[in-house]
C-alpha cells in the first residue's frame, strides 16, 4: 500500500511539474480604429464592454500605451518590435504596407519555438508570397490581406491563399475560426485575432444598435456624427461579445489559466466621438491618434488589478512575450520588455521616450510630457487635452525632448525613408501555390479608374477605351507555369468581349461568353454612407497557363476586342502555380 501511495505521489508530482513547465499559449486581440475611450473600462457610459474590461481587471491595464497613427504601421511594429519605417513599411496600400523579408516576425519566432500559429482577420502587411501571412510564420490564415473590407456579411474571404466565402457577420466568423484553431491545436498556440471593426464601412447586426443612446460626447461634439458613433460603439460591443466567446472557449478546453491574453487597438478612433477629450483622432501624432487601450492578463502568472503608469508602446509586445515565456533573442528591438512593470506598480523609467510618426509629422513623449509636431510642449499630467503649451516653464524638458526628436528624425526617419522605394509584386514564390494580384496593386492607363480613392478593396472600372489596360510590375521569383484565374463582371450588352493576358512574348486570349452584371452591395447594410468603395460579387473565369521566367517583368491585362460600351470591371487575378 505504501508503494502504491508513493507511486501516486510521484505521478502527481510529475504531473504538477509538467503543468508548471508547459509553455503558455498566446492570444492577441487587435481591434481596428477603436479609440482609448471606446470602452466602459475607460469611463465611456455610452456602451458596455464587460469581457474586454475583464482582461484589464484580471490582469494589467496600461494608462499610457501608444501605437502608430494608422493601421499597417502599427501591425508591422507588433510583428517586428521595430519602428515601422525600419521594416520597410511606408504606407497602407499599393505594396507600401509590406515588411522587408529580412525582418524577423513574432509569428516566425514562436513557430520556431514549436507553437501552432494562426492569424484570423485583417493582415494588412502584404498580399503576395513571400509577404503573405502563410509565408511569414503563420500556419493558418483566414481573413483578408488588405487594409479594409467592403462587405461584412457573408463576405468573400481568403483561407490560406484560397478564395472562400465567410458565414455571417465578419467578426463573428473570424471568432469562430479562431476558436476552432485553438480547440484543434495540439501544441501551444500563438493566435492573432485581428478584427477589422469598428473600421468603416459602418455595418453591424441590428441587435447591437437597438436602444443605443449617446449621452456622453467629447470636445469635438460639434463635428460628431451621432449615427456613426452609435454604429462604432455597437461594433465594439459586438467585439466584446466575441472576445467573451473566445475566453469562454479557453475555459471550456481548460486552456484559460495558462494563456497570455492581450487586447489593444491599432490607432485612435475613426470619428469625432468621446475619447476622454484627447486631441484629434486616427492619423494624428497627437494623443487622440496614438494612445489606445492596452490590457494583458495571464491568470497563472500576472497579478490581477495592476495599473501600469509607465509609458509603453506596441514595439514592446514582442520582447515582452519573449521574456514572459522565459525565452531569449538576439533581435535588435526598438521596443523594451515591460514584464517588470507587471510586478512592481511603483517602478518607473522617466528616461523612456515614445516617438510617433506619420505624414512627415513627429511627436515625442515621456512619462509626463509630449512635444508635438509643432514643437509645443504639453504637461500631460495636468493638461491631457494639450491646450496650454509649457515650453518656457519647463525649458529643460523642452530642450531634452526637442533634441531627442531631432536625433530620431535624422537617425530613423530620414535614414530609412531614403531606402524606401516602390517594389515590384512577387510572383511564383517557390513554396507557395497561390499568388493574388488584386486591383488595388495594379497600375492603370487612360480613362480607367478605381471604384474608390481608397484602393484597399476597390475594383477597376470605366473600361470604355479598348486601348487602355491594367498592369503589374512583377518580380518572378522562380520559373514555372501558373494558371491564371480572372475575377470580373461584364454587362449583357458586352457579351463577346475578348480579354488578353500578356507577359513578355506570351499572350493568352479569352472570349467572354457569359455575362455577369450584379448590383453593388452594402448600401442597405451601412448605418452611415461610406467613403470607401461598394463591392459586388465577381465571377471567376479560368484563362490559361503562363510560363513565367525568373526575373523582373510586366504582366498586363488588356481588352483585345470590345463589344458594347464597356469591357470588364476587374477585381482580381489569381495565379495558381502548376504542380511539377
Amino acid at each position: 500500500m505504501k508503494k502504491i501511495l508513493f507511486l501516486l505521489f510521484l505521478l502527481n508530482l510529475f504531473a504538477c511539474s509538467t503543468s508548471e513547465n508547459q509553455e503558455p499559449n498566446i492570444l492577441i486581440f487587435l481591434s481596428d480604429d477603436q479609440g482609448w475611450g471606446d470602452l466602459s473600462f475607460n469611463g465611456n457610459i455610452n456602451l458596455s464592454t464587460p469581457n474586454i474590461d475583464g482582461i484589464a481587471k484580471n490582469g494589467a491595464a496600461f494608462d499610457r500605451f501608444y501605437v502608430s497613427p494608422v493601421c499597417a504601421p502599427t501591425r508591422a511594429e507588433l510583428l517586428t518590435g521595430k519602428f515601422f519605417i525600419k521594416s520597410g513599411v511606408n504606407g497602407v496600400t499599393r505594396g507600401y504596407e509590406r515588411m522587408n523579408l529580412d525582418q524577423s516576425l513574432i509569428s516566425e519566432y514562436f513557430k520556431e519555438k514549436d507553437y501552432k500559429t494562426g492569424v484570423f482577420g485583417k493582415w494588412h502587411n502584404g498580399s503576395q508570397p513571400p509577404y503573405h501571412p502563410n509565408s511569414r510564420g503563420f500556419d493558418e490564415f483566414y481573413g483578408f490581406t488588405s487594409g479594409h473590407w467592403g462587405n461584412y456579411y457573408d463576405p468573400i474571404i481568403e483561407n490560406n491563399g484560397e478564395i472562400t466565402k465567410g458565414k455571417g457577420y465578419i467578426s463573428d466568423d473570424i471568432t469562430n475560426k479562431a476558436i476552432s484553431f485553438i480547440k484543434n491545436s495540439e501544441k501551444p498556440f500563438f493566435t492573432y485575432v485581428s478584427y477589422n471593426t469598428p473600421h468603416s464601412p459602418m455595418q453591424v447586426p441590428e441587435p447591437y444598435l437597438k436602444d443605443k443612446n449617446i449621452v456622453l460626447q467629447g470636445r469635438y461634439s460639434d463635428k460628431e456624427n451621432i449615427k456613426k458613433t452609435e454604429a462604432a460603439l455597437a461594433m465594439v460591443e459586438n467585439l466584446d461579445y466575441n472576445v467573451g466567446k473566445v475566453i469562454d472557449s479557453l475555459k471550456k478546453y481548460k486552456l484559460y489559466e495558462n494563456t497570455i491574453i492581450i487586447y489593444f487597438s491599432d490607432n485612435g478612433p475613426n470619428g469625432n466621438r468621446w475619447n476622454n477629450d484627447l486631441k484629434e483622432k486616427k492619423g494624428s501624432t497627437n494623443e487622440g491618434g496614438v494612445r489606445v487601450p492596452f490590457f494583458i492578463q495571464w491568470p497563472k502568472k500576472i497579478p490581477s488589478g495592476v495599473r501600469v503608469n509607465q509609458v509603453s508602446s506596441v514595439l514592446d509586445i514582442f520582447p515582452t512575450l519573449i521574456e514572459l515565456t522565459n525565452n531569449n533573442s538576439d533581435i535588435d528591438f526598438d521596443g523594451i520588455s515591460f514584464k517588470k512593470y507587471l510586478y512592481n506598480k511603483n517602478l518607473i523609467n522617466n528616461q523612456r521616450k515614445i516617438f510617433s510618426y506619420w505624414n512627415n509629422k513627429i511627436s515625442v513623449r515621456n512619462n509626463r510630457f509630449i512635444l508635438d509636431n509643432e514643437n509645443n510642449l504639453f504637461d500631460l499630467k495636468l493638461d491631457h487635452r494639450q491646450e496650454r503649451p509649457v515650453n518656457d516653464k519647463f525649458s529643460s524638458d523642452y530642450n531634452e525632448l526637442k533634441k531627442a526628436k531631432n536625433i530620431w528624425k535624422n537617425t530613423v526617419v530620414n535614414k530609412y525613408k531614403q531606402s524606401i522605394k516602390r517594389r515590384r509584386f512577387t510572383v511564383n514564390e517557390l513554396n507557395s501555390v497561390n499568388t493574388h494580384l488584386p486591383a488595388r496593386d495594379a497600375e492603370i492607363t487612360g480613362a480607367l479608374k478605381r471604384s474608390s480613392i481608397h484602393a484597399n478593396c476597390s475594383f477597376i472600372e470605366n473600361w470604355e477605351n479598348k486601348d487602355d489596360y491594367i498592369y503589374w510590375d512583377i518580380d518572378v521569383l522562380t520559373s514555372g507555369k501558373s494558371n491564371v484565374e480572372l475575377y470580373y463582371t461584364l454587362s449583357e450588352k458586352s457579351l463577346g468581349t475578348e480579354i488578353a493576358i500578356e507577359y513578355n512574348d506570351q499572350i493568352i486570349y479569352k472570349e467572354l461568353k457569359t455575362y455577369h452584371d450584379p448590383i453593388l452591395e452594402g448600401s442597405d447594410k451601412d448605418i452611415v454612407k461610406r467613403i470607401e468603395s461598394y463591392t459586388k460579387e465577381f465571377s471567376k473565369l479560368t484563362i490559361g497557363d503562363i510560363d513565367f521566367k525568373k526575373g523582373p517583368s510586366v504582366l498586363k491585362l488588356k481588352t483585345s476586342k470590345k463589344v458594347g460600351k464597356n469591357s470588364i470591371d476587374f477585381r482580381l487575378l489569381v495565379l495558381k502555380k502548376n504542380k511539377v
